[in-house]
């Protein structure tokens, strides 16, 4: 079993999570030859601690991977892709993410560790049709999840999911960057259940979704009467 800070290199092989039992995995680094990729089989939750170096991609087939680096990538340089299952934490990426193959039963990004956090991509975010953002807003801090990439597709169908910690009431006016795109091009697309400019109500407070927000390129949900 692998332990926090434990390396395992990887070369060309394939490194696969399949144990439930697996807690957190530390540094998974490629130890030269091509490639090198992670793929998770199975139900669990194992976490991705360490900042890691494999090229050859992360792919999410059932239960969840934990992102939970602060300054660099956890996943390597390769892509993210989730087919099913649900990629989560508090850290950050390096490749392009995809949430959903848009032919499966469901993929799942959700920011964070049971509350609300920040999760990054330093590339691109894609929501594609089987694909749902599961953000959670702690009213007791007024805080919710946020996820941070460099350019955001929402592919038709795609669903957001909203859950409030808490029935605190809300200041009017008080802003919830969920999605920061820091690309210059706008968001393409909208969530299928949540278009531009629509309200919904959570507990004591409702809600008014932007995708131009921020510079012009940001998804907010602003607390309205």
């Amino acid at each position: 079993m692998a332990r926090p800070g434990d390396r395992t290199p990887i070369r060309s092989a394939l490194i696969t999570l399949d144990r439930a039992g697996i807690p957190q995995f530390g540094l998974v680094a490629e130890g030269g030859g091509a490639g090198g990729s992670l793929t998770k089989i199975d139900t669990g939750t194992p976490a991705l601690s360490g900042p890691n170096t494999y090229t050859g991609g992360t792919t999410i087939e059932a239960g969840t991977l934990l992102v939970q680096t602060k300054n660099a990538s956890a996943t390597g340089t390769g892509p993210v892709q989730v087919n099913a299952g649900t990629l989560g934490g508090r850290g950050k990426m390096s490749g392009a993410v995809t949430i959903g193959s848009g032919t499966g039963t469901g993929a799942f990004l959700a920011p964070g560790v049971n509350g609300a956090a920040g999760l990054t991509t330093q590339s691109s975010l894609t929501f594609n049709a089987d694909g749902t953002y599961s953000c959670e807003l702690d009213t007791s801090k007024a805080k919710a999840d946020k996820l941070t990439a460099k350019g955001v597709t929402i592919n038709s169908g795609a669903v957001f999911s909203f859950v409030a910690l808490g029935n605190q009431m809300l200041a009017q006016g008080t802003v919830f960057t969920v999605i920061n795109n820091t690309s210059r091009d706008p968001i393409t697309g909208t969530f299928s259940n949540l278009p531009d400019g629509s309200t919904f109500t959570v507990g004591s407070n409702t809600f008014q979704a932007n995708y131009e927000s921020g510079n012009g390129n940001d998804l907010t949900l602003t607390v309205v009467p």
